[in-house]
């Protein structure tokens, strides 16, 4: 269920046509179409000139007669076309009835599943091998002219793509597994893939902005790219434009305090594309928690302990984030170029607008309410003892002053809302201690 979130945004257009060409139910079984003919041709060419006749000396046939051999080769032929059948069936079943539960998003990370590719790959493969040894089975040949050993290899391959048939269907089953796509989210969105430092944002004049050429969403920025681009200009160069956000053809893309040696290699570094996917990192894997949580809720889900679930994940993802929290009047920057700007990813930037539309869904339910409240509150225990920024454990307290705000102003129950101002009153507890053993 693991994307290439944990490894951050997509670096370059390059990046982002191999993960256009990668991420796809079709490219890998493409490549086992292409290559099994030429498997086929290759195991017949053994066949004929010494793997068959080697066989076919020691006793080791599996057939009887050119007859049986064809009869065979036809079953496994229609066995393979059935199990390729089934296979896409149950998948697209499975997709719509987990997307209608979760969410469409979540569709771009499972078409990133290595095990899903595989599988249809290994049954377009194994249906084009039988396709082809079976066009070169003779019915009337005699036993010695059988290609026994394209046959056997036909055979071994069969019950290889039946046991692989049972493990696929399994993981599909899995898939419907609500808390395993929740818990995959929060381990993915807790990875920082882009470490910041704080730095004094730069007061002086912008000698040169590139524009963007396109409207879309930021994929990602190859940020290692660009330095050696710049090598030779130390002047400081701010990225407007975070992965995951939204540009408009013309808005800024990137202020540079030099004006950059070739302004085409910078643009090939920003890849744009056109709709949101899980490529660009944390700030998709955030919000995809707070979609699924806010669906979860829905008066036709109605599942609040799936989005209790997902503000358990989002506190996860809050611990991993301590260190990208920039302090009000400093910006990000890049930790290993520091002249490199970086608005909307610190922390903020990747958790503000998520956290509030979680605040916004979560409101009407009591429940989780109280849950995510009091996640801040474990949240800002757990991170006093941990040199956490004190703006960020303010940052988190006013979260959850919010909520709390929120969900009382939409409780209906006197008993709820006290349940709720119990929650917020954890922050008033005091942290224990660990005692260590005598």
């Amino acid at each position: 269920m693991r994307a290439l979130a944990a490894t951050g945004p997509l670096k370059g257009i390059r990046d982002w046509v191999i993960h256009r060409l990668v991420a796809n139910y079709w490219s890998l079984p493409a490549v086992a179409v292409i290559a099994a003919p030429l498997v086929g041709a290759l195991v017949l060419w053994a066949d004929r000139a010494f793997a068959g006749r080697w066989l076919y000396e020691k006793g080791i046939t599996l057939l009887v007669s050119g007859d049986a051999a064809q009869d065979l080769s036809i079953a496994i032929v229609g066995i393979n076309a059935a199990f390729l059948t089934l296979y896409w069936s149950v998948t697209l079943i499975v997709l719509t009835l987990a997307t209608g539960n979760l969410g469409v998003r979540l569709v771009d990370r499972w078409l990133d599943k290595g095990l899903v590719r595989l599988s249809m790959a290994g049954l377009t493969f194994c249906l084009v091998f039988s396709i082809i040894v079976l066009s070169r089975v003779d019915p009337e040949a005699s036993l010695a002219q059988l290609p026994h050993f394209a046959l056997a290899a036909l055979f071994l391959l069969e019950l290889v793509n039946i046991g692989m048939l049972g493990v696929a269907i399994h993981d599909l089953g899995r898939t419907m597994f609500v808390d395993r796509s929740i818990a995959h989210l929060g381990t993915d969105a807790g990875s920082v893939a882009i470490p910041v430092v704080s730095t004094q944002p730069y007061a002086g004049e912008w000698g040169f902005t590139l524009p963007s050429k396109r409207e879309g969403y930021i994929e990602g920025i190859d940020l290692t790219a660009i330095e050696k681009q710049l090598a030779m200009d130390a002047g400081t160069v701010c990225f407007c434009a975070a992965p995951g956000q939204h540009v408009l053809e013309g808005e800024p893309l990137v202020r540079f305090q030099n004006a950059p040696p070739c302004e085409d290699d910078i643009y090939k570094a920003i890849p744009i594309g056109e709709f949101r996917s899980s490529v660009q990192s944390t700030v998709y894997q955030v919000r995809l928690l707070v979609e699924v949580a806010a669906r979860a809720l829905s008066p036709g889900i109605n599942d609040f302990y799936s989005a209790m679930a997902c503000a358990d994940q989002l506190a996860a993802a809050i611990s991993g984030h301590a260190s990208t929290w920039i302090d009000e009047g400093e910006v990000a920057a890049w930790k290993t170029a520091p002249r490199f700007e970086l608005p909307g990813q610190d922390f903020r930037g990747l958790f503000g607008e998520p956290l509030k539309a979680f605040r916004q869904a979560a409101a009407d339910y009591p429940s989780v309410s109280i849950r995510m409240i009091e996640n801040y509150a474990r949240l800002c225990a757990l991170m006093a003892g941990q040199d956490c920024p004190p703006g960020l454990l303010r940052y988190l307290k006013q979260c959850a002053k919010e909520l709390r705000g929120h969900a009382i102003d939409n409780a209906e129950q006197d008993i709820d809302r006290q349940d709720i101002a119990d929650a917020f009153a954890r922050f008033d507890q005091p942290t224990p201690t660990l005692k260590s053993a005598a």
